[in-house]
């Protein structure tokens, strides 16, 4: 059931939506290494559509594939038609399986969407399974630079 005052522009709807949108959990383990967690497109597809419809938006990805690139086009359209475009997210296909572009398309779903909606995956696992990539242990590498407080005064 829609939210949104009949008086509420599109561009307030947007708004709207992407102030009530809360960042999401990772509810998935990458399964060549088991460190590197991610969200599943289902689970961050259920956490978003009912924020948006809730004001009068719709979540839209269209499939794109050009030059041996595979990706998404992701916008919402609001009730009264406005459409808010995010852009197109490609990335390299060439060379891939089946199920590897599968898996790059999902990626790029969820990024697109993560990016759309201004929300954050507590933990990601940065594409490796699409890519192919098979990390080592995560470690945690101290900063290069740690700032040490001075006084504002003399």
């Amino acid at each position: 059931m829609s939210t949104t005052p009949p008086n509420k522009t599109a561009t307030a709807s947007l708004v709207a939506a992407l102030a009530a949108l809360d960042n999401v959990k990772a509810n998935k383990v990458v399964k060549a290494n088991f460190t590197a967690k991610y969200v599943s497109l289902d689970a961050l597809l259920d956490a978003v559509k009912p924020v948006l419809l809730d004001h009068d938006l719709a979540l839209i990805q269209t499939l794109v594939s050009q030059e041996g690139k595979v990706g998404v086009s992701t916008a919402f359209l609001h009730i009264s038609g406005e459409r808010f475009d995010f852009g197109t997210l490609l990335m390299k296909a060439e060379g891939l399986t089946a199920q590897q572009v599968g898996g790059l398309i999902t990626y790029a779903r969820r990024m697109s969407i993560s990016t759309a909606c201004g929300i954050s995956v507590d933990l990601d696992d940065n594409g490796s399974e699409a890519s192919g990539f098979r990390s080592a242990a995560v470690t945690s590498v101290a900063p290069a630079f740690s700032p040490t407080p001075r006084s504002l005064t003399k």
